[in-house]
């Protein structure tokens, strides 16, 4: 009896060291003990998706995903950390999750909204689809579009100019196609020339035109097409159009009512043709519409409108220039579609962007129209669209009540949602629109927090590279290294918004009817990093090398 109660002494002994009886099973989190490794915290493992082919073996282990895989690559899901692909045209024409191929993004300056347009325009361009950036009001997109090998048509004061009277290639098409159809097209460039001059005539008067000289300036564009004809090498200019209306051809005379007295034409017209004189070059717009457009659309490749050369405070200007951007870009989508019915090309797709849209709606009466139009017919035109604005306050910021009512209809009609960090005084008149729940609505005010008071640069925090970038089986980590040493790109790279963002950069929610959001972070990968499409603060990181005289003693410029 005394061995065996030795025994048992020793064994107990035994097991108060890190050895484990044979008799222990590990659990959940190991072994149990001092020593014995015990997992006090776990961390969540990286889940990965792919289909049924290929994940077939490892049943009964995988699930079903939660979110659609199909569209441009976007980010990963907060909640499931799977990735999440979405862009508004797979997703209506593909998924058919939503019934309108538009999408509308909303959050605070500096939270990543532009970021998610460029990254959906690089995608769908690699997806065969054509981004059009009908007029970029602070040159955001610029880079974006000659890095997709696009062309830049850049518009301002002595910079460019583009033509009311341009039909952008649809004389050349209608050319080609058979009589109906090339009835068709000539009746819609006549219709949206003769409201392209109302337009632009409206916002200079800051009125309408009356009956009377809307029928005046049809008559007048009727007889300038019939000079001009089918075979014409240019198309015709606004001086012509003053010509016309200072010839006093029968036609237009017989819509005047002038009883035959040209005493009395001239009185009839005399507002009409100051208005054609303002547009010739002799008012406030200058020479921007005054004579042949200086670019040519290609409606194979990516483009955009750069009117960052407008300042701010020439807001007719703006407003006139993205009237007649928005009618070049519905003119080259018309022709194109009407030469694909034919048979003569091959069915293009079109991506349209408007970004900063309370710059656009605010810009001038007509514009809520176009935009309106838009959102309501994208799907007969075979255009997807994206939208972005700050707070839904701007959509409610247009100077005229029935404007105020169109824009927010705007809102109703996107088939997708995609939302940032918003300040939670917006969220009464957002869920008006938008079906929200009271967790989704703390989640997106708690976005919109600034990072942390402390930058690190007190303590003894190293940040490494690892903390801004995660390699990528394309790119090297020595290419990584070589890049983050790079002098001209120092200054970017260490930006402490770079390193420690604010919670809510780069983190949105889509939005799609009433069903519950997805909650999805955008990270940049490297290249678009090296690349500089989504720095949009190029001003505030300029190097010292780049702001020294060439060959000088390195005195600053």
């Amino acid at each position: 009896m005394m061995r065996k109660s030795k025994k048992s002494k020793d064994a107990r002994a035994t097991t108060g060291s890190t050895a484990v009886p044979k008799s222990r099973k590990a659990g959940a989190r190991g072994f149990a003990g001092r020593g014995l490794g015990e997992a006090k915290m776990l961390h969540p493992m990286r889940e990965m998706r792919g289909t049924n082919y290929q994940v077939c073996g490892l049943y009964p282990f995988p699930m079903g995903g939660g979110s659609p895989i199909s569209g441009v690559p976007l980010g990963r899901n907060l909640i499931t950390g799977e990735p999440v692909c979405c862009d508004p045209i797979t997703w209506f024409m593909k998924l058919r999750l939503i019934a309108n191929p538009s999408a509308f993004l909303m959050a605070n300056p500096g939270l990543g909204k532009s970021s998610v347009i460029r990254r959906m325009c690089m995608g769908l361009s690699a997806f065969g689809t054509i981004p059009m950036v009908l007029g970029d009001i602070k040159g955001e997109h610029v880079l974006m579009i000659r890095k997709l090998g696009g062309a830049v048509l850049e518009l301002g004061r002595g910079v460019g100019q583009i033509n009311p009277l341009d039909d952008f290639g649809a004389m050349a098409i209608a050319r080609k196609l058979s009589p109906a159809r090339r009835e068709e097209l000539l009746t819609e460039l006549h219709d949206r020339r003769r409201g392209l001059v109302a337009s632009l005539i409206a916002i200079q008067r800051k009125e309408p035109l009356n009956e009377r000289e809307r029928n005046i300036l049809d008559r007048c564009l009727s007889v300038l097409e019939e000079e001009h004809g089918e075979d014409a090498t240019e198309p015709p200019e606004m001086k012509d159009l003053l010509r016309v209306l200072k010839a006093r051809p029968e036609q237009v005379r017989a819509v005047a009512l002038d009883r035959g007295s040209d005493e009395r034409y001239d009185e009839i017209t005399e507002g009409l043709e100051g208005s054609f004189n303002t547009l010739c070059g002799a008012g406030s717009f200058g020479r921007m519409f005054a004579g042949q457009s200086t670019d040519r659309i290609d409606p194979t490749r990516p483009m955009v409108f750069d009117l960052s050369r407008i300042p701010q405070s020439d807001s007719d200007l703006r407003a006139a220039t993205l009237m007649t951007c928005w009618t070049a870009g519905f003119s080259v989508v018309t022709a194109s579609n009407m030469a694909a019915d034919d048979g003569l090309v091959q069915r293009r797709r079109y991506f349209m962007v408007l970004d900063e849209l309370w710059n656009t709606l605010a810009a001038g009466r007509g514009l809520v129209d176009e935009v309106n139009a838009l959102t309501r017919l994208n799907r007969e035109w075979g255009v997807g669209m994206v939208m972005a604005s700050h707070t839904p306050s701007d959509l409610m910021a247009v100077r005229d009540e029935n404007d105020r009512h169109k824009a927010k209809g705007i809102l109703n009609r996107c088939g997708m949602k995609i939302l940032g960090g918003l300040a939670r005084a917006e969220m009464p008149l957002l869920t008006q629109s938008v079906s929200l729940s009271q967790r989704e609505q703390d989640q997106l005010a708690n976005w919109q927090d600034p990072a942390a008071w402390t930058d690190g640069r007190d303590g003894d925090i190293q940040y490494t590279n690892d903390d801004v970038f995660t390699t990528t089986t394309f790119v090297s980590d020595a290419a990584i290294h070589e890049w983050l040493e790079d002098s001209d790109e120092a200054e970017w790279v260490e930006d402490d918004r770079t390193r420690t963002p604010p919670p809510g950069q780069g983190k949105f929610l889509i939005k799609v009817g009433s069903r519950a959001g997805i909650p999805v972070s955008v990270d940049l990968t490297p290249t678009e990093r090296s690349s500089g499409v989504h720095d949009t603060e190029r001003k505030w990181h300029t190097t010292k090398k780049r702001m020294v005289k060439k060959g000088g003693s390195g005195g600053a410029l």
